[in-house]
């Protein structure tokens, strides 16, 4: 199990209004400690208040139980991968196909610049399994990419197996590129349009 600094202090009590920002540290100290983890299970509710800076009756005040931090942690982990991936869509002009080429350089930049952040998104045991909760967590960032393989002329009825093919393989290039940064892969700007070229066509 990964400690924290056993030498951080305890906050004082908030002030009126400062709830968004305990929340917020608490998820980012709760994001930090999964990332570090290799067993989500070791990663407690004390460990995180720790890390946090605050008391572990804090974290009571913002979610019902540590099930429901995680599951905190891995949406605010997708909504900023979403964010980052639309961002460079909308910023690369109306062709679609350019946008999923920007798509998918944002997908493979979160991932070297937010290492922890992308390791918690595939962390086993920290969300809900699909048959105890109708919402599935990320599937809009998956479905944002979709879109955009429909409007460069996918047939509706592939467009999601393309979309399952483009994430894999970034996810692959990204996963890959973490354990063994030494490996020759092709450069990214090459990579992304060879994926690319390769799904669409």
């Amino acid at each position: 199990m990964n400690d924290v600094n056993r030498d951080v202090k305890i906050r004082g009590r908030n002030a009126r209004g400062e709830g968004d920002r305990l929340r917020a540290t608490l998820l980012e100290a709760a994001t930090a400690l999964l990332a570090e983890s290799e067993d989500p299970e070791n990663v407690s509710v004390r460990a995180v208040t720790r890390r946090a800076g605050v008391s572990p009756t804090a974290l009571y005040l913002h979610f019902e139980n540590r099930e429901e931090l995680f599951r905190a942690v891995s949406e605010e982990c997708f909504a900023e991968l979403g964010a980052a991936m639309c961002g460079a869509g909308e910023a690369a002009g109306p062709e679609p196909r350019d946008q999923l080429v920007a798509m998918g350089h944002a997908y493979l930049r979160f991932a070297r610049e937010r290492p922890g952040h992308y390791a918690v998104l595939f962390q086993r045991h920290i969300t809900p399994k699909p048959e105890d909760d109708e919402t599935k967590i990320g599937i809009e960032v998956f479905e944002s990419l979709v879109e955009v393989v429909r409007r460069c002329g996918v047939p509706e009825e592939d467009a999601f197996d393309y979309g399952v093919l483009l994430w894999m393989n970034l996810h692959g290039r990204a996963a890959v590129a973490s354990a063994m940064p030494g490996f020759p892969f092709p450069d990214e700007d090459r990579y992304v349009e060879l994926l690319t070229e390769r799904v669409l066509g």
